[in-house]
């Protein structure tokens, strides 16, 4: 009884070849082997039975958005990170075009770029600026706490949904202006 049940565990498994068992009930004498029979054995001629099917997850809840005060905080810092670390490419990709420096604007991220080059020439050896603080500001909010932008500047809030992004560096305010640029949010100017 052991060995057809080590021989059905082994069909099972699939380690094993089905054989006929004599029909005499017998086993074969030692040196004989069990004759074969014509017909195949019904456990042989039936596929192997399929895995049970595994519990499906259901999909993990999707994310909410990210606020959007968030999302300017983050391009805000992605464009202070490359101020700090003195990084003209870095700078121009983190920037709209057109970019306002101060009121001067300038198109293109070629010349975003070397305009930052050129600000930044001269500055070798000089201690790294350190950014202390960082706020985020909707407009009407920055406009309530710090009164209308300079002439220069009023562009740069006057469309509606940009965020102000004032940074303490080094004692040092810089303000940023953030808007909306295709599926991004980007620095299109500083003061």
């Amino acid at each position: 009884m052991q060995a057809f049940a080590a021989l059905a565990l082994a069909l099972i498994v699939g380690q094993a070849e089905p054989t006929q068992a004599p029909d005499s009930g017998e086993s074969p004498a030692p040196g004989e082997t069990a004759p074969k029979s014509e017909a195949p054995s019904p456990a042989a001629a039936e596929p192997p039975a399929p895995p049970p099917p595994a519990r499906e997850r259901p999909p993990p809840p999707a994310r909410p958005a990210e606020p959007e005060r968030k999302q300017v905080a983050r391009a805000a810092l992605a464009f202070l990170d490359a101020l700090l670390s003195f990084d003209p490419a870095g700078l121009a990709a983190a920037s709209a075009e057109p970019f306002s420096f101060d009121g001067d604007v300038r198109a293109g991220k070629d010349e975003i770029r070397r305009t930052w080059r050129e600000l930044f020439s001269g500055r070798e050896g000089t201690l790294p600026p350190v950014l202390l603080d960082l706020e985020i500001l909707a407009v009407p909010e920055a406009i309530e706490r710090l009164g209308p932008p300079p002439a220069r500047l009023g562009p740069l809030v006057a469309q509606k949904g940009n965020w102000v992004a004032i940074a303490n560096v080094s004692r040092r305010p810089v303000v940023l202006f953030l808007s909306r640029e295709g599926g991004r949010w980007a620095v299109v100017g500083m003061e």
